[in-house]
């Protein structure tokens, strides 16, 4: 079964200025220079990215010696999931419509993205069943794939793995517990609410524990 890693991207102008008045802001020169120091802990075989400037960024640097166009065909694959984006309603957790970030990254496929950003407004309830909802579809992708990285968001990945919060550019790993390790440790503590949550039934463990 697959390994799930998962990555925080690097800091962006709304990390600085915790005012930042815009949509999806980029890395900072020195978010770009902490996605330079990423160690990837295994050669991906999947990357799967939340539409947003500052995740893709990070991406394209922390992974470059996997997606140079000169090492095809085993350049690694990336898919764009709208459902790892932000759990925070925010503007700076606002992306832009899909011709915009088409034009930016013409190299990715923004197909899954709703043509203009309307997602629903944020609520946990609705967080912790789009959580659910990526891992399960993690959980039928591992068959398929040994090592499978998420590129998304502080706040989400409160809603999907528990834990200590992520730090900028922080990379975890983690594999899908088992029958008996879902009953036991399935519910926890949302470090972004505070509030008690189920990580399960498609529970992710850190990769040692």
């Amino acid at each position: 079964m697959a390994t799930i890693h998962i990555l925080r991207h690097g800091q962006a102008l709304h990390n600085v200025d915790r005012a930042y008045p815009f949509r999806d802001p980029p890395l900072t020169s020195l978010g770009s220079k902490q996605a330079e120091k990423v160690v990837v802990p295994a050669k991906p075989d999947l990357i799967i990215v939340s539409p947003m400037t500052r995740t893709i960024q990070t991406t394209l640097i922390a992974f470059r010696q996997f997606l140079d166009e000169s090492s095809a065909p085993t350049k690694t694959e990336i898919q764009i999931w709208p459902e790892l984006r932000e759990a925070h309603d925010a503007i700076c957790n606002q992306g832009v419509s899909r011709a915009e970030m088409a034009a930016a990254f013409p190299q990715l496929d923004f197909s899954s993205c709703p043509e203009q950003w309307d997602h629903p407004p944020h609520n946990v309830e609705g967080a912790a069943i789009r959580a659910e909802a990526v891992r399960r579809r993690l959980l039928d992708l591992s068959s398929s794939y040994q090592n499978i990285f998420l590129v998304t968001h502080r706040g989400f990945t409160a809603f999907l793995v528990e834990g200590p919060r992520f730090n900028v550019c922080d990379c975890r790993s983690y594999r899908f517990a088992s029958a008996d390790e879902v009953d036991s440790r399935r519910y926890g503590t949302n470090q972004d609410t505070g509030d008690e949550q189920d990580f399960g039934p498609s529970l992710l463990v850190p990769l040692l524990s």
